[in-house]
């Protein structure tokens, strides 16, 4: 294993406040399979903590979200690299839209993010810099949560047009999804969708082939303001909750990359060495495949959901 000479804590800034009891073990198998793993670098078992937390403490399940977080960062350093969140260009983007950590959870202990536009203009939008920006938030958000028992996230369409849908680039889309669905380590539980698009189905022939069914089940599509079903007090005044409003908890969550500044720029040193990769006659695919016949039927059942509200 690579060592590496850190100054912060990695990956919770100010420690894991609770450790899962009778978890030691898990830990100790996942620490002795890194060690055969020359290409992998050295981590706290906090790190390890997050990744089985996440993968609901199977083996397996850890060890390919741990492969796959490593390795994406490495191949992928026009999303990974450079992750200084005080460098102009990319404080400008944050500017660009609203980031809300809202302070309550759900009653099921659910944090919920809620992701919007600020400036709906579509000309200032460099779509892999708005993916690397989305990944540090990511990771401070862990950071600061901890062990969360889920995620339920929420975007908001308003002030977004197909203009901003011309801008996406799909090798960074790809690598997104690649990292959501295999490297990230979080329970997302419900996602949501406000103020639906009338052309959300140009985006979805966009991501429909890039994401697994079970993903795509927990996409929830709505026509106005607030998710079915949804607690509403915990939302923002602005959607007509109890919540401080939108540019209050935007202030509040952006205040992270302040904290987090030094850490994030740190975190680009948390990545495979292909060098010291153990070379392997097939190595698994970066992005899954779908057939059409798969595709089609995946977007005609997620479509439906817009019929909820």
């Amino acid at each position: 294993m690579c060592a590496l000479n850190l100054k912060h804590k990695h990956p919770f800034i100010d420690g894991l406040q609770r450790h899962p009891e009778g978890k030691k073990k898990d830990v100790s198998k996942i620490k002795n399979w890194m060690s055969t793993q020359p290409h992998l670098p050295e981590v706290s078992d906090e790190f390890i903590y997050l990744f089985l937390h996440a993968c609901y403490y199977s083996h397996e399940r850890t060890k390919n979200a741990i492969e796959a977080w490593f390795t994406i960062r490495a191949n992928h350093p026009i999303i990974f690299s450079n992750r200084d969140p005080m460098e102009p260009k990319m404080k400008n983007l944050m500017d660009m839209g609203y980031l809300i950590r809202l302070p309550k959870t759900t009653p099921e202990g659910h944090r919920v993010l809620i992701y919007s536009v600020r400036d709906p203009d579509p000309t200032k939008m460099n779509f892999n810099d708005v993916v690397k920006g989305f990944c540090m938030y990511n990771d401070c958000v862990l950071s600061e949560d901890g062990l969360q028992e889920g995620y339920i996230v929420i975007f908001d369409m308003k002030g977004v047009s197909i203009g901003h849908l011309a801008r996406v680039s799909l090798p960074a889309l790809k690598c997104f999804m690649y990292y959501i669905q295999d490297a990230h380590p979080c329970r997302i539980k419900q996602i949501h969708v406000l103020n639906t698009a009338t052309w959300i189905h140009h985006v979805m022939r966009l991501v429909v082939p890039l994401v697994r069914s079970e993903l795509l089940n927990l996409v929830k599509f709505h026509k106005g303001n607030v998710p079915d079903g949804f607690p509403i007090e915990l939302l923002p005044m602005d959607y007509g909750g109890e919540a401080p409003t939108v540019e209050e908890l935007d202030n509040t969550t952006k205040s992270l990359l302040h904290k987090y500044h030094h850490w994030l720029i740190e975190s680009e040193q948390f990545k495979a060495d292909e060098s010291k990769r153990v070379k392997k006659t097939g190595w698994f695919g970066l992005f899954s495949s779908k057939s059409p016949q798969q595709v089609e039927l995946d977007e005609k059942a997620i479509l439906k959901n817009l019929q909820i509200d």
